[in-house]
């Protein structure tokens, strides 16, 4: 900073000292009533557009409520505690310092007006009209934000337009231009007029843009025309045009004195869009450009201009205009008509779906198993379907949005694997997760739709598989692809391989068209809709990344795809203390897949453990004692129970029988959630088993208890088994559901519970009820008839609020299922949002965590 700077510094700090000093002289000597007060807070409060009160230093000291939605902060977070100049774009934050010298300079400066950007709490820019006035007598400032984004948008649109219409005119613009200097130079050259005018009348008539003189005034007539005009009006002759009163040619004569004042005033006007009228009546559009002449006295004589007929051009935006709105109007239906189906479909599916899971929790028959199976499985993949239909029909329509949140990549990658590790191993498929050391796991994007695609992927993978493995990875890409990464984003590669029966290479663009598949065969044996893929291409695309496939008949397939993330702030988690950490621990990884070996000794050496390995039971055996006589013996043991010739509990028992190598401590891993007998364990010295595709967290774990060097993980349970929850507690709920089916699939799901269920069949009922009685959680279907979920939601919040009670959890049940159905519940006052057919598991979830809440 030079010294002229710090000069102004100081003065600029002395007088706001000053004006410090005399806010407060005056705030001493008297200050608003309480009724004054509250009168200014209502107008505050109520002027229709964002405002704030600043002090001189920026900070915030009162916000009301249409900044809070403008800011996307509470007032909690404003008041006192943010600076508005914080929320301007750097461009224009220059103005506003300028504004607050100026300010401390003159405090009585009038109000000022500025066009500014502005940046909410969501990162997003919004154009906004803003007005600062100060405040007579204090150091603070009101200031208001009016959005005109909109206008912006329009405004950016009309130049579009107009830039297309200029390239559409581009070979008359020659002769405007022309023209246009020929009425220059009659406004210059008017003594000079006649000599001039036989040439000037040359080039006028064999132009096809009306040119035309009148004189000035209400009664204003045409003096000289060109024969284009004459076409343009539909009149036969010149001499009949010339007949005509200049306000005939207007359709509306409002516009004519519009047109009058802006000549008067102006002088000249450019590009004026007028409606006229032809002799039949007939409205037309027309281009204007006009120059004011003026006599000896200054005052105007004559008008000249050009005209141009624009007529087609408006028509085409008019016809432009509607075929948007007719096609907008045709999404909304599509949108509603869908929407409605799902509902209707959903509906008595939750039904249909819910009574075969109580009907799977009663002593069958193994034949009558596979019938509950059966249509419990038609029913899970009619529900994918109208999924894809919803997801396919909001991607076309350009309106699925992606979310931005935090989220931890390797426990979703890791659990989603476990989801379609169930179906791959009933046949008898290895599926493994592998994430590269080298990847950042803690992200910023959207971990539902990333895990939608890998679900449609892998689980692609495990349909068309029928033996072999299927291998997930996860990387930062191949070193010589141009990976797009810089400090705040990573692009990350992502690549299922599977061993199944392959695509022809001239089907595998095919295949990411909707409703496609490699053949009808296909559909036949595989089933599904041919969407899941051309969904996932859409939202892959949506993260700005690209998904292409490698595959040979046969063989197998590789598919690929990228996507692209944001960091998290912390981009490394504080890792866990441990209280004896896990490096030197001598391990050895016995199984026969050679990408299972390889992944547990990644994750295994990443933690400082020493680790060796074998291939299968005798390999294992064998290279225990060896590393036993040669004095390094090993900690643990890691088995996989799916092995040939020697399996797993084989391997565990000789060991086990062994002096030699019995105290090496075992782990075994499954591809069969719950295949470990616990006293079968006990009996081979088993201290734990892991359901494959191993997780890291798991594994941390469950070595950590099994090697007994964690206290707190040995007291639990070692393996990754389902922990039992405690007794419910007493509970009073009320079931809002109109249709007696879902009434009596929830009443069934709760009726072992011990909770009293009062039922409404219908929202009004359900707000008189509410009303009447005390209730510990509502259960409120959303789609009911003569109040709905949303008024009966909102009834109740309003009862509570005027009678001043805690609020009572009320839990939506809907057929809904989008994230705008969800935040719809939420603002109509909902806590939670079931997604039809409710799971049993998930409704006495869901009563637990906000009965708990209560």
């Amino acid at each position: 900073m030079n010294d002229e700077d710090k000069t102004r510094e100081q003065l600029l700090s002395e007088l706001r000292e000053l004006r410090r000093k005399a806010a407060e002289r005056e705030a001493g000597e008297g200050g608003l009533t309480g009724a004054s007060e509250a009168e200014y807070r209502t107008i505050f409060e109520n002027t229709g557009c964002a405002t704030i009160i600043g002090g001189e230093d920026f900070t915030i000291s009162l916000a009301n409520a249409e900044f809070e939605k403008l800011s996307g902060y509470g007032r909690g977070e404003l008041e006192g505690r943010r600076s508005w100049i914080g929320f301007i774009e750097k461009n224009d934050e220059k103005k506003m310092r300028r504004y607050s010298a100026l300010r401390i300079l003159d405090p009585d400066a009038a109000p000022r007006n500025y066009e500014i950007r502005f940046q909410n709490r969501a990162g997003q820019l919004r154009d906004i009209f803003m007005t600062v006035a100060i405040i007579p007598g204090t150091t603070k400032s009101v200031l208001s934000f009016m959005d005109i984004s909109e206008r912006k948008q329009a405004e950016r649109e009309v130049y579009k337009l107009n830039e297309e219409l200029r390239e559409r005119i581009a070979e008359r613009t020659r002769q405007l231009k022309a023209i246009n200097e020929i009425l220059k130079k009659l406004s210059e050259r008017e003594a000079a007029l006649q000599e001039s005018e036989e040439r000037y009348r040359t080039l006028v008539e064999n132009v096809n843009i009306g040119v035309y003189r009148v004189t000035a005034g209400q009664q204003g007539r045409f003096v000289q025309v060109n024969p284009a005009i004459v076409k343009i009006f539909g009149y036969d002759s010149m001499s009949d045009f010339m007949e005509l009163p200049v306000s005939q040619a207007y359709q509306d004569p409002e516009e004519m004195r519009r047109f009058g004042r802006k000549i008067r005033q102006c002088g000249f006007v450019k590009d004026e869009e007028l409606q006229l009228r032809k002799k039949d009546g007939t409205p037309i559009w027309a281009s204007a450009t006009a120059k004011a002449l003026y006599d000896a006295d200054g005052r105007v004589k004559w008008v000249d201009g050009v005209i141009e007929d624009i007529t087609e051009r408006k028509n085409a935006e008019e016809a432009l205009r509607k075929a948007k709105e007719e096609a907008e109007a045709a999404n909304r239906a599509k949108s509603d008509f869908l929407a409605s189906m799902s509902h209707e479909i959903r509906t008595p599916m939750h039904a249909i779906l819910g009574m075969a899971e109580l009907l799977s929790d009663t002593p069958l028959t193994p034949e009558q198993e596979k019938y509950v199976e059966v249509f419990q499985n038609a029913g899970e993949n009619l529900l994918n379907v109208i999924n894809d239909i919803l997801d396919l029909s909001k991607v076309e329509a350009g309106h699925l949005e992606l979310e931005y949140e935090e989220f931890d990549l390797a426990e979703l990658v890791e659990k989603t694997g476990e989801v379609l590790a169930i179906r791959a191993h009933d046949k008898g498929i290895e599926l493994i997760c592998h994430i590269l050391p080298d990847v950042p796991v803690n992200l910023i994007g959207d971990p539902i739709r990333l895990r939608q695609i890998l679900i449609n992927l892998i689980g692609n993978a495990v349909k068309f598989t029928e033996r072999g493995e299927i291998l997930v990875e996860v990387s930062r890409g191949e070193p010589e692809a141009s990976r797009q990464e810089d400090g705040d984003n990573t692009e990350l590669l992502f690549r299922i391989s599977d061993t199944g029966i392959g695509i022809p290479k001239e089907k595998i663009d095919l295949i990411f068209e909707k409703f496609t598949q490699v053949d009808s065969s296909t559909t036949r044996k595989y089933g599904g809709t041919g969407l899941g893929l051309s969904i996932s291409k859409r939202l892959i695309e949506l993260m700005g990344g690209r998904i292409w496939i490698e595959s040979e008949m046969g063989r197998g397939t590789r598919v690929s795809f990228t996507a692209t993330f944001g960091f998290q702030e912390e981009q490394k988690k504080p890792a866990e203390k441990l209280e004896v950490e896990i490096k030197g621990l001598r391990t050895l990884i016995v199984d026969d897949n050679a990408t299972n070996r390889m992944i547990l000794r990644e994750i295994l050496a990443g933690w400082g453990a020493l680790t060796a390995e074998a291939e299968d039971g005798e390999s294992g055996i064998a290279e225990l004692k060896r590393a036993g006589k040669s004095g390094t013996p090993v900690d643990l043991l890691l088995i996989d129970y799916r092995m040939p010739l020697l399996d797993g509990f084989d391997v565990a028992k000789r060991v086990k029988e062994d002096p030699e190598i019995k105290d090496a401590t075992i782990v075994m891993l499954t591809s069969d959630l719950g295949r470990g007998d616990p006293k079968r364990f006990h009996e081979l010295g088993i201290a734990a088993y892991l359901t494959k595709p191993v997780k890291r967290a798991d594994l941390k774990n469950v070595i950590l208890a099994a090697v007994g060097k964690s206290k707190a993980a040995s007291r639990k349970p070692a393996a990754s088994l389902p922990t039992v929850p405690g007794e419910p507690r007493a509970l009073r709920i009320l079931l809002a559901e109109d249709s007696d089916d879902n009434r009596l699939l929830l009443l069934s799901y709760l009726k072992k519970c011990p909770y009293q269920v009062d039922i409404a069949e219908n929202g009004a009922v359900a707000v008189k009820k509410f009303r009447e009685g005390t209730y510990d959680l509502v259960l409120m279907d959303i789609q009911m008839p003569v109040m709905d979920g949303y008024t009966a939601t909102r009834e109740i919040r309003a009862w509570e609020r005027e009678h001043r009670l805690k609020e009572t959890p009320i839990i939506a049940l809907t057929a809904y299922a989008y994230k705008e159905d969800r935040q719809k519940s939420l603002e109509a006052g909902c806590n939670g949002h079931l997604v039809k057919p409710v799971k049993k598991a998930g409704l006495l979830e869901a009563i637990a965590e906000y009965a708990a809440s209560r």
